[in-house]
This record gives C-alpha cells, sequence and structure tokens, in this order.
C-alpha cells in the first residue's frame, strides 16, 4: 500500500464532510490529506494503532481506533474506505455497512483489488467506478438491501484447535481460522516459561495464552498494532478463562518494563511488499525490554537474516530448529 488512495480522494474534496467516517488502515497518510480531514471535519476510524499514530492529533476527537462496529457507523452518510490488504475483512467492512444502508466509497491499488471491488462486492452492493488515477479505483458502492443494524463480528470469527485450547480469530487477523506453520514449530520447542512473558505481534494470542494455559502464574501481556487481533486475543481470554495485559502498539512504542522472556513471530510483509522494519526494530530494541537473564524466542522464514541481526544485540544466538521453510531461534544475554 502506499498514500496513492488517499491522493485519489483528494481528486473528489467533497466526499469529505461532517458526515463522512473514512475507514482506513494505511499508515502512509499525506499531509493535504489530513489538512482536508481537518478542515472538513470528517471522521478518521482506523484499526491499526500505526494508521492512528500518523492520524492523530491531541486536540483532535474525529480520530478512532478500534474494530469498527455498527455504533461506529451511526450518524454518518457515507463511509470512504481504503481497501484492506485482506479481501475477507474488506467484505465484512462492506457487510457493516450494508447493515447500517450506508454507501461506500472505496479506494483501492488496482494491484491489490482495487481494479475488481465491483465484482467482489456484487452480492452485496451495486457499484460504479467514477474514477481511476494514481494505479488506484475510486468505487461508489450502494446496498442492495439494508439490514437490521445488528452485525456481529463473532459471526465471522473462525476458530483453530491448538491441543486443549480452541480459539477465534477475526476477520484480518493473520492465519485467519488455522495455525500456521512458522506458529507451530515455535510452539514445539518453547519451553514452559516463568515469570513476565511478552508476545508481541500476538494476533489471536495463541503463544502467550498456551504458555499461560500451562502456567497461571505467568504475567502475561501481548502487544499488536491491530485491534482486530487485540479483540481476538481478549475474546480467547475470556473464553478460556485466562487474564492477560492487552496492549495497542507499534512494535515497542507502547511498551513499559521488562520480561523474562519475549515471544514473537514477527511480521515480514507489508500489503504485497517484503518490509523488514518490524523484525528489525524487535531486535534493536528487544533487549532494553528483556531482564539481564532473558530471552528473545521468536520464528522467521529460513531465508531471513534474522540470526545476523540478532548477534548484534545478543551474546548468545541459536537456532534451535528449522522445518517447513521456518526457523526458530533463540537469542539471550541482551546487550
Amino acid at each position: 500500500m502506499s498514500a496513492a488512495p488517499y491522493e485519489l480522494i483528494l481528486r473528489h474534496p467533497d466526499l469529505l464532510a461532517a458526515d463522512t467516517l473514512v475507514l482506513s488502515a494505511e499508515p502512509r497518510v499525506p499531509g493535504a490529506f489530513l489538512q482536508e480531514l481537518r478542515d472538513r471535519q470528517a471522521t478518521f476510524h482506523t484499526w491499526d494503532w500505526m494508521t492512528r499514530c500518523a492520524v492523530f492529533r491531541p486536540d483532535d476527537d474525529k480520530v478512532r481506533f478500534a474494530v469498527p462496529d455498527t455504533a461506529a457507523l451511526a450518524g454518518f452518510s457515507r463511509i470512504v474506505l481504503v481497501w484492506p490488504k485482506s479481501k475477507v475483512l474488506a467484505l465484512a467492512l462492506i457487510g457493516l455497512a450494508c447493515e447500517a444502508g450506508i454507501p461506500v466509497f472505496a479506494i483501492g491499488a488496482n494491484d491489490a483489488g482495487g481494479k475488481s471491488i465491483g465484482t467482489a462486492c456484487k452480492n452485496l452492493t451495486t457499484a460504479e467506478r467514477l474514477d481511476s488515477a494514481r494505479h488506484c479505483s475510486l468505487w461508489e458502492l450502494t446496498p442492495l438491501t439494508s439490514g437490521n443494524n445488528d452485525f456481529n463480528w463473532i459471526k465471522l470469527a473462525k476458530a483453530f484447535q491448538y491441543q486443549h485450547l480452541k480459539l477465534l480469530t477475526l476477520p484480518g487477523v493473520f492465519s485467519h481460522g488455522s495455525l500456521d506453520q512458522g506458529t507451530a514449530l515455535l510452539l514445539q520447542h518453547l519451553p514452559r516459561l516463568k515469570g513476565n512473558l511478552l508476545d508481541i505481534g500476538c494476533g489471536s494470542g495463541v503463544i502467550g495464552l498456551s504458555q499461560k494455559h500451562q502456567n497461571n502464574q505467568l504475567h502475561l501481556t501481548m502487544v499488536d498494532t491491530d485491534a482486530f487481533a487485540l479483540h481476538s486475543a481478549a475474546l480467547n481470554c475470556t473464553r478460556l478463562g485466562l487474564d492477560a495485559t492487552l496492549i495497542a502498539s507499534d512494535g515497542f512504542s507502547e511498551v513499559k518494563g521488562r520480561f523474562d522472556t519475549i515471544v514473537s513471530n514477527p511480521p515480514f510483509h507489508t500489503g504485497k511488499e517484503t518490509d523488514y522494519r518490524f523484525a528489525e526494530q524487535l531486535l534493536s530494541e528487544c533487549a532494553g525490554h528483556l531482564k539481564s537473564h532473558g530471552s528473545l524466542w521468536l520464528v522467521a522464514n529460513r531465508h531471513l537474516p534474522y540470526e545476523e541481526w540478532a548477534q548484534r544485540h545478543f551474546a548468545d544466538v541459536e537456532m534451535i530448529d528449522q522445518g517447513y521453510g521456518f526457523k526458530v531461534i533463540r537469542a539471550s544475554h541482551p546487550g
């Protein structure tokens, strides 16, 4: 993704008004769009913490961070949706708007589904392409029918099983409805942990909650930039009767304190692009959040040079195992 969808919206400034709700998780927001957004008093709603930080201003009460729901749409006449990278999530958001009977103006990059938005939404809306520029397409989507405002994200959640634990994942969350092979490999090798555990980039919470299930005395903190992931993790805490601290954060940006163990399956894609920023940040900042005896456990695609990066910040770095195209790495003695 890029700033291009916002630049296309600026060709249609009348879409931004006090009764407009912008839904977006694209953090590369150009200054001209921010100014137009504020001048026209439109509301910006995101489920991505990085995007929230890019748009938020202390004196601005029109920026929201949460899983969007029916209540969040109340009072708006139109929705401007920057098409998310997950088609499942995109269609769920269109379904949410249809339940509320609100038309949607959807903008997407042509190489990330933007060209085919009309086709993707054919069972939910009529569709008219209004504009095409900056390698993006703008569509007007009108609900075929209005619902009863009873949209419920849990109805769209998918479950998966890990040992005795059944966990839910909401649309858009990594490995929606399944346990990915990388995380499975990491779980296979994690010892029974004690003390304070940080699960960073937690997704549905399977790594941290499986450890908490083994040791209820464990102090568990789970962090993610995605509100859908955090809501999934919160649902799983409730369902399993396990407690944890949940934090919306871009990496360590909102994390305080030190931990005995940090675990992660760090992402390395942003949309279609390879992006190592999160992994590099994790390895460079991790030492400052570990106790002196602490260790980092992570899983990565086998071709990525994480051991080399980790050796810049840890005295001991070991590849524990590899398989299915992944490798498990343990790094200890930070400093």
